[in-house]
């Protein structure tokens, strides 16, 4: 059996403004559904107070890797704010549940060229909600669903599966600390350099809509065009 670890209780965003949430049911008899998600870029603005019970190689005497660390902390940012991924965009792949094996499965499972389609497209996703007063098919009409279902559907090139990792962790309710639930997650750690990406990304958003947008929407889809990748 593990030992016990027992290090500070954590905070992490769970929910995004705009990023769904997919499931996945893998084939174990004994498996539950695996709760796939890519957080927020941003600073997290909804929380959940858990606390880390176990790692991958806490038992041989190791520690979080750096990217592990400034992920839980910090986020995305905080992962592309290292030299280590300097001049690259990173995408972070998180399975939640309680089985280890089906979770283990499905990070083993995970390819750039399969699965990298969806992380990119949430993050495309939340770009769009991101600045607009309402909605996004009001602000750019149907430029928006036309660039996602290109986003969604997309085959991108020079991505890397740069590294998995697992933690153990006891979830409370609110500021209860005492009956947790205890769940695996699994990180699937991916980057792209950003030159190669954002040259992929231009080209989904040069689709020419129809119906045609209206002037209103044409200016607005012209500025998201020129900005795109601020903060990004």
């Amino acid at each position: 059996m593990r030992p016990e670890f027992h290090p500070p209780v954590y905070s992490l965003s769970v929910a995004a403004l705009c990023v769904s949430f997919f499931f996945i049911s893998l084939s174990c008899s004994s498996s539950r559904d695996v709760v796939l998600l890519q957080p927020v870029t941003e600073t997290p603005k909804t929380e959940e107070v858990y606390r880390i019970t176990d790692f991958e190689g806490s038992a041989e005497g190791g520690e979080l890797p750096l990217w592990v660390g400034e992920y839980l902390e910090r986020g995305i940012r905080g992962v592309e704010a290292l030299d280590t991924y300097r001049g690259r965009y990173v995408f972070i792949g998180s399975g939640e549940g309680d089985n280890f094996n089906a979770l283990r499965h499905w990070s083993r499972s995970f390819t750039e060229y399969q699965d990298f389609a969806l992380l990119a497209a949430q993050r495309i996703e939340e770009r769009f909600y991101r600045g607009v007063e309402y909605y996004p098919d009001d602000e750019y009409g149907q430029f928006f669903a036309e660039s996602m279902r290109r986003a969604y559907d997309g085959e991108y090139y020079g991505a890397v599966k740069e590294a998995v990792f697992w933690i153990k962790k006891q979830v409370f309710e609110a500021e209860n600390q005492e009956n947790g639930t205890e769940r695996y997650e699994f990180l699937v750690l991916v980057s792209i350099e950003k030159i190669d990406f954002e040259a992929q990304v231009q080209d989904i958003l040069s689709v020419n809509p129809i119906p045609k947008p209206t002037k209103r929407q044409e200016s607005a889809i012209q500025r998201l065009r020129e900005s795109f990748f601020e903060n990004f």
